[in-house]
């Protein structure tokens, strides 16, 4: 049995992952010379956690990258409502890289401030369809995953 089969389980490792996200958006937003390696302390663990648990997420809830060859009606309508909602996400997180850019204009090292938090909404917009189908998923069906068959019933031929 799988750590996340249940609903509850893949909303913690999303949770997990958000935090991590936002840990590594805190270490870029404080990436100048004063707190450098205060901020990399900060990313490197961020990025680890999440990382890790949108890996997780992503193994959990099914391909959300997959071809359409490959998934059924509902998988596919799952997944295109999933990539609707990141895209959404993504512009969302875009105007707040531009208007961080537009403070870290002002900013002795304005490159390396805007390209790490540039980097860091990044990661967070390639993880946001695993986490939005982590989120909405209904748990699985329990007898997906239980034999049909006893090992000491006989088959008959039908």
């Amino acid at each position: 049995m799988t750590i996340t089969r249940t609903r509850s389980d893949r909303r913690r490792f999303a949770v997990a992952a958000v935090i991590g996200h936002l840990v590594l958006i805190a270490g870029a937003a404080l990436l100048r010379e004063p707190t450098l390696w205060f901020a990399v302390g900060l990313m490197v663990p961020g990025l680890c956690l999440c990382v890790g648990t949108t890996a997780v997420l992503r193994k959990a809830v099914g391909r959300p990258g997959s071809a359409a060859s490959d998934l059924d009606e509902r998988e596919l309508l799952l997944r295109n409502r999933a990539h609707y909602s990141a895209f959404q996400g993504i512009c969302v997180l875009m105007v707040v890289d531009l208007v961080y850019g537009l403070y870290a204009a002002g900013q002795p090292d304005a490159g390396s401030l805007l390209s790490s938090m540039t980097a860091a909404l990044l990661v967070l917009g390639t993880s946001l369809p695993a986490l939005s189908l982590a989120w909405t998923l209904p748990d699985d069906d329990p007898e997906d995953f239980s034999d049909f068959r006893d090992s000491d019933e006989e088959v008959s031929p039908a």
